[in-house]
């Protein structure tokens, strides 16, 4: 049975506050779990084939269709890995189901879906504009129990997201971009991405999840979006370089065909949802076989991405 399936499976969830309520709970113990042990940089193994999926923002179709090439079986035997990487609530019309489905496929394959916090997820840092999760709860379930709700999964939940997963000598994912502020600073990759190994700092954090690439050779600009900052050439230089990795992985940004190329091929980004407000015909997903030695060849030359589109 391949995992589309999983979709079908949250109305029961959703339907019932008390039900929602329980799962949360649930979710909020595994991912607590998971972050004592791993801590905000999950560290990947190889041999493995990886899948990236880019931002989902409430599109329940598309996270189905994504969900459709790949079975259970195969994830459950540990061959195949899932990596979302953030955004999977406001702006659509299933933002709730859209993120249970991911957390049901967490539970069931705790080290096999790796969900990664992206801004959207990170309101307890800076709330995105716009915000219309809380919205869509409160339409649910009327205001008190939507609050309620809300205030569960940011807690039990947001909070408790990773905020990277790396591969040495393979591939760095996160939301955003690569911090600017510890650039040349840091010795080792938790320090780079979180400030420190042992205390995430909050402007660090931020560079995380709202940084994207910019075609300069010069390190960093202010982002015209309010928060976080534009990364140059020299940043993703330093960090393939230091830290043993030959692309960046990421989404955070729409792209008209579903991914674009920054930074010579090194640094990805995925946006695999598609339609308003967006207005991308097309979103993609990317498969990473890392038993193949020349998998950053089949990246490079656009061989490893697949392709979601309103027909398929």
């Amino acid at each position: 049975m391949d995992l589309s399936s999983y979709v079908d499976r949250v109305s029961r969830i959703v339907s019932d506050p008390a039900v929602l309520r329980s799962r949360l709970e649930e979710y909020g113990n595994i991912l607590e779990n998971l972050l004592k042990k791993y801590s905000e940089v999950v560290p990947l193994s190889d041999k493995v084939t990886y899948i990236f999926v880019g931002d989902l923002h409430g599109n329940i179709d598309d996270l189905k269709k994504v969900l459709r090439h790949f079975s259970e079986d195969r994830l459950r035997s540990g061959d195949l890995k899932l990596v979302f990487l953030g955004d999977y609530v406001d702006r659509g019309n299933n933002q709730l189901e859209v993120l249970i489905t991911l957390l049901e496929l967490k539970v069931e394959y705790t080290e096999s879906v790796i969900l990664l916090k992206g801004n959207h997820e990170g309101v307890d840092v800076v709330e995105p504009s716009p915000h219309d999760f809380p919205e869509e709860l409160i339409s649910r379930y009327l205001i008190s129990e939507g609050l309620r709700i809300y205030e569960a999964i940011v807690d039990k939940v947001f909070k408790k997201l990773p905020l990277a997963a790396y591969l040495r000598d393979h591939f760095l994912a996160l939301h955003g971009g690569l911090p600017t502020a510890t650039f040349r600073k840091a010795q080792d990759l938790k320090s780079y991405l979180l400030g420190s190994q042992f205390k995430p700092l909050r402007d660090i954090i931020v560079e995380v999840l709202w940084n994207d690439p910019i075609e300069s050779n010069d390190e960093a600009y202010p982002s015209p979006r309010g928060a976080g900052m534009l990364f140059g050439r020299p940043i993703t230089e330093w960090v393939t370089k230091t830290f043993n990795v030959k692309l960046i992985v990421r989404g955070h940004e729409p792209c008209a065909r579903g991914y674009k190329f920054n930074h010579g091929n090194r640094v990805i980004t995925l946006f695999s949802r598609i339609g308003p407000p967006y207005y991308n015909s097309t979103g993609a997903f990317l498969e990473i076989d890392t038993t193949e030695e020349n998998w950053y060849r089949f990246v490079r030359s656009a061989q490893s991405f697949r392709f979601i589109r309103p027909d398929t």
